[in-house]
């Protein structure tokens, strides 16, 4: 039996749990304070996010720029620290928002530079940058527009796109979708459960490899390309719908154009949709 003061202090605890889930979540938007640091001869950039969005952009001189916009500012943890060869930035919320995006951050990075955004659940978006970029996501989604570099995309949860762009790509996943739009150079992308899309051109010098265990594979092609073809899965269905191509129910293979470029898919049980686009 509960006695009276310790009833009293549980009613007391469970009104002020009450009240707290209660209380109005804020719903303005305060100015994170803005930092303008000089790369020096700095190689590298990285960026530590919790929740959120992050925009990666190129900037127009030798310094990196960050501005952006925290609901909650009471948790916030924002740090920028230089070594001789790198810059480290960390902000955390320490709390996510549901109905709102709780942090927005922009970045503008020199171009040439080695930029690394690791993040638990913040989205990702690099638009027109020019260097190596390395982005790695627990439950978060990446996308990539015009990038040119070593492009290194992974989120185990989070759904990735990268379009055109080019250079050496690569996209990691094991449940969300990874698609590839009219990119270039040499391009890999695999997952263990999730779907696999790609649209566009393979040119002459592409190489293009997508590897999932179980999740479906959808690619359409330009008829401008140009490529080897070779397809295999153990179990899952392929529909090769090319001219020329010679294809079984689990193979598809042969030379598409010139076949200056390759294509390889590789599936356990996912199935594997080929076709021209319209």
């Amino acid at each position: 039996m509960l006695s009276t003061v310790n009833r009293l202090f549980f009613f007391l605890l469970l009104l002020i749990l009450i009240l707290s889930a209660c209380a109005p979540l804020p719903t303005q938007y305060i100015q994170l304070e803005s930092r303008s640091i000089d790369t020096g001869g700095k190689q590298s950039v990285l960026m530590q996010i919790d929740y959120g969005e992050v925009t990666i952009l190129e900037s127009a001189d030798t310094k990196l720029y960050i501005e952006g916009q925290v609901l909650f500012d009471d948790q916030l943890e924002y740090t920028v620290d230089s070594s001789e060869k790198e810059i480290r930035t960390k902000i955390f919320v320490n709390r996510d928002n549901a109905a709102k995006v709780p942090l927005r951050v922009i970045v503008h990075v020199p171009p040439q530079m080695q930029v690394t955004v690791e993040t638990k659940n913040a989205s990702v978006n690099a638009e027109s940058y020019q260097g190596d970029l390395e982005v790695a996501s627990v439950a978060g989604t990446i996308n990539v527009k015009h990038g040119e570099g070593t492009i290194k995309l992974r989120s185990n949860r989070g759904n990735i796109t990268a379009s055109d762009s080019i250079g050496q790509i690569g996209i990691v996943g094991n449940y969300g979708t990874l698609a590839a739009h009219n990119v270039g150079g040499d391009v890999s992308v695999s997952t263990i459960m999730g779907n696999i899309s790609f649209n566009g051109a393979i040119k002459e010098g592409d190489t293009v490899v997508l590897e999932t265990d179980h999740g479906p594979v959808s690619v359409s092609l330009s008829g401008k390309s140009s490529m080897v073809l070779k397809v295999t899965s153990a179990s899952g269905d392929v529909a090769c719908m090319l001219p020329e191509i010679a294809s079984t129910p689990r193979t598809c293979d042969g030379k598409f154009g010139s076949g200056g470029g390759i294509l390889s898919i590789r599936t356990v049980s996912g199935a594997v949709d080929i076709q021209l686009l319209p």
